[in-house]
């Protein structure tokens, strides 16, 4: 494949990107990314556990979690491998099924940027269209955002 045909390909997938400010240090919020006990209280939309927690941040590292709803019992097994691993500043992974290939997996990037004493959080997803109210992806992604501040903050989860 040529790289301008990879460019186009690339610039065609859906993806969105959702950006939240959050008042702790970047250090603080990178943590809450990338260590399993820290991951393990936030990773899941609201009405949705996670367990069966394993993450080796690394590049080419893998990682799995199980979410289930706490209502009907339903699991959902999400996995993926680190790209890119910049600490403090950057992480790029890829998410989708356990041990799914890199090629044609959904892409997440997220940016950490320092803001005085809080830290913004750009969160990019290639490979799904999302929108808020989609009661899907955009929304699943917008409530763990929602529980990654209540954590961060010391606060109940929703």
């Amino acid at each position: 494949m040529s790289t301008n045909t990879a460019s186009a390909e690339m610039s065609e997938m859906p993806e969105f990107s959702i950006t939240r400010t959050f008042n702790a240090p970047r250090e603080l919020v990178w943590r809450a990314w990338t260590e399993e006990s820290e991951l393990a209280h936030w990773l899941h939309p609201f009405g949705v556990s996670t367990d069966s927690v394993a993450f080796d941040v690394r590049v080419g590292g893998e990682y799995r979690y199980t979410m289930t709803n706490d209502e009907t019992g339903e699991k959902f097994p999400t996995g993926g491998r680190y790209l890119e691993v910049e600490p403090f500043d950057r992480l790029v992974f890829t998410w989708g099924e356990p041990g799914a290939p890199v090629e044609g997996t959904p892409l997440i990037t997220l940016t950490f940027t320092e803001q005085g004493e809080a830290t913004e959080l750009l969160f990019h997803l290639r490979g799904y269209a999302g929108k808020p109210g989609d009661g899907f992806v955009y929304d699943g992604w917008d409530e763990a955002l929602v529980n990654f501040g209540k954590h961060l903050a010391g606060e109940e989860l929703g």
